[in-house]
């Protein structure tokens, strides 16, 4: 099936209006597990990974895989409609284990053309708190603010550009948080030496295992 890149944008756009921005109602040093998902690929063949993180314990409570063949290409803000088939079926085999407070997802939130990036997809329809980690910047303005890098998009402050050493990351709303919320849970899930937040770095890893094992099996 041919996918019509004009026929996304509408569903993002008209998707878009549904995204929460509110406070999780609790002290985020009160959040405890929280969920991480990646996407790893060996030419068409993705592995999505989806693992249950315990902060306190700094250790996966569990994890869940799901693989398949992938048809959509990768286009810069449609990362959604390539890469949410798999994460949905990995964190839907992982949710029937595991509760999980906030999710993590790999891509960004907000801060996209549309307001409607992989981490608000994947919130609304688990209607989850989420947050969008990137490397890169993909939409919106970095605007200096309270001696803080926001992420501005329609002047309205959807993320935070955290540092730690030399590694710098886009922390982004997905769903049901605030800007704030998610750059402290980022910080508190984010040891030094690591280019990312556990919850990520660790579905990053397993994925990257799992595709392997999978496409060797092919």
């Amino acid at each position: 099936m041919k996918f019509l890149i004009e026929n996304a944008k509408r569903a993002q756009t008209f998707l878009s209006s549904r995204i929460c921005i509110t406070s999780l109602g609790t002290d985020i040093n009160n959040v405890n597990v929280v969920g991480g998902a990646d996407v790893s690929y060996k030419k068409d063949w993705g592995c999505a990974t989806a693992v249950a993180y315990n902060i306190k314990s700094d250790s996966i409570l569990s994890y869940a895989t799901y693989c398949d063949k992938v048809s959509i290409p990768y286009i810069p803000g449609f990362l959604a409609f390539r890469e949410a088939p798999l994460i949905i079926k990995a964190l839907n085999k992982l949710l029937n284990k595991v509760h999980i407070e906030v999710l993590f997802i790999n891509g960004h939130g907000l801060a996209h053309p549309r307001k409607f990036g992989i981490a608000s997809h994947i919130g609304l329809i688990f209607n989850m708190p989420s947050i969008g980690i990137a490397k890169n910047l993909l939409y919106g303005d970095i605007v200096l603010r309270d001696n803080r890098e926001a992420i501005v998009v329609e002047n309205t402050v959807v993320g935070y550009v955290l540092v730690i050493n030399s590694h710098r990351i886009y922390v982004t709303i997905g769903h049901r948080i605030t800007a704030d919320e998610a750059a402290s849970l980022a910080m508190r899930t984010w040891k030094k030496g690591y280019a990312l937040p556990e919850p990520i770095r660790l579905a990053d890893e397993i994925s990257r295992k799992e595709v392997k094992k999978s496409a060797a099996n092919l």
